[in-house]
């Protein structure tokens, strides 16, 4: 199985900055969780009917760091892989990259468990896992490794 691309972009703009003009540490995290919700969104055709099944995505973990500031109408590039996909979790992997420079900005991860409408841990829905696997990277390899 070939892996897959997705990248999600983003401009910075002025509620992005703080007072010194560069990028406000928390908007990396907003980032994230809108190119998560993208990659759902765009990759997972059935996810209406997930969510309406009363289905809960959780964010079990978040991480992110830091190597590069952005400022006011950079253009960010933001590649999302999976990772570690098992019966109740997955993480989905984030790059942060400068599209004009191709400077590597940050890098992240979250880990994403699963609920069922009252609230209970379920496996992975099968369409998700499904189709996250083709965005699968895999650590100790150059697959899907930075540019």
């Amino acid at each position: 199985m070939e892996r897959k691309v997705f990248i999600f972009e983003k401009t910075v703009y002025l509620t992005d900055t703080n007072a010194e003009g560069n990028t406000y540490f928390s908007r990396y995290f907003d980032w994230q969780g809108m190119a998560r919700e993208e990659f759902v969104r765009t990759n997972v055709p059935g996810l209406v009917a997930i969510l309406q099944l009363g289905v809960k995505m959780i964010t079990v973990e978040a991480y992110l760091h830091f190597i590069q500031e952005t400022f006011l109408f950079d253009e960010i590039l933001i590649d999302v892989k999976t990772s570690n996909i098992k019966k109740a979790s997955l993480d989905l992997i984030f790059t942060y990259t400068n599209k004009k420079t191709n400077q590597l900005i940050a890098k992240g991860r979250q880990k994403l468990a699963f609920a069922d409408a009252t609230s209970r841990l379920i496996p992975v829905p099968e369409e998700i896992r499904k189709n996250a696997m083709y965005f699968l990277f895999k650590e100790g390899t150059t697959q899907g490794a930075e540019k």
